[in-house]
C-alpha cells in the first residue's frame, strides 16, 4: 500500500479488524496513516472505537482535506460492501487496500483495489482477487483461482486450484472448494460445507458435499438500514 491517509467505512467488528491490519502495516513502515472510521449512524459510536477516532457520518467527507485520502469499505457482507463502494465512487474518492504483513500473497497473484487480506491468509501463484474482495484469517486461495469482486472468503476457507469464485460470493467459516469448480455470482456457501461440483448463481448451499437449499432473486435484496456498519 502506498503512503497516504486512509478512512475506513464501517465501525463494527470487521472494520476494527481491518484497522488493526492498517496499524500493523504502519508500524512496519510500509503502510498509510489511518485517519479513522466513518459510518451512517454516528450517534451509535463513541469518539474512539478500539483506540481509533470515530470521525462521524458521511458528511465528514464534505469538509475533509481530500489530498492523499483513500477509503476502504470494511464490512463483511458482500451486498453491503457493494452498496458502500458505489457511494464512495459517487464522491470521487479513491480506494485503499488492507493486506496484512502476516499474510502471504504471491508476487505472481493479480490484485484488485479495495482488498482486505487478513493475517495468515495465503494467496497463491497465478490467482486473482477482484476489487473489494475479502480473504479472511487463515483462508487460502490456491494457484490459478479467480475470486470475483466483492466476494468474501471467511476464516479458514480453503479454495483449491483453478476455481472460479463468482462476484459477491460468501463462503462461511471453514468451508472448502475442490479444484476446477465454479461457484456462481452472489452464492452463499455455509460454514463447514465442501463444494465438490459447480454451483449456480444466487443460491445458498450447505453440507458435505454442498447441496443447494435455497435460491434468491438475482443480486440479493438490499436493506436500506445499517449500511456502514461492520
Amino acid at each position: 500500500m502506498s503512503s497516504g491517509r486512509v478512512v475506513i467505512i464501517g465501525a463494527g467488528g470487521h472494520a476494527r479488524e481491518v484497522a488493526d491490519i492498517l496499524r500493523h502495516r504502519a508500524r512496519s513502515g510500509s503502510g498509510s496513516q489511518l485517519v479513522g472510521f466513518v459510518a451512517d449512524d454516528p450517534e451509535n459510536y463513541p469518539a474512539e472505537v478500539g483506540g481509533v477516532p470515530f470521525l462521524g457520518g458521511w458528511s465528514w467527507f464534505d469538509t475533509a482535506e481530500r489530498e492523499g485520502l483513500a477509503v476502504i469499505c470494511a464490512v463483511g457482507l458482500p451486498q453491503l460492501r457493494r452498496h458502500l463502494v458505489g457511494r464512495v465512487m459517487a464522491r470521487g474518492l479513491p480506494f485503499a487496500s488492507a493486506v496484512s504483513p502476516l499474510a502471504y500473497v504471491s508476487p505472481g497473484a493479480s490484485l484488485g483495489e479495495g482488498l482486505m487480506v487478513f493475517p495468515h491468509a495465503f494467496v497463491s501463484a497465478g490467482s486473482s482477487l477482484g476489487d473489494h474482495s475479502v480473504v479472511n484469517v487463515g483462508a487460502s486461495v490456491s494457484h490459478d483461482t479467480r475470486v470475483g469482486r466483492f466476494a468474501t472468503l471467511g476464516p479458514g476457507v480453503c479454495v483449491a486450484g483453478r476455481v472460479n469464485v463468482g462476484e459477491g460470493c460468501y463462503f462461511g467459516v471453514g468451508s472448502s472448494v475442490i479444484d476446477r469448480v465454479s461457484v456462481g455470482a452472489w452464492t452463499t456457501v455455509g460454514g463447514g460445507a465442501c463444494v465438490t461440483g459447480d454451483l449456480p448463481e444466487n443460491v445458498t448451499a450447505v453440507g458435505v458435499p454442498a447441496r443447494v437449499v435455497k435460491a434468491r432473486e438475482e443480486g440479493w435484496h438490499e436493506e436500506t438500514s445499517g449500511f456502514g456498519r461492520g
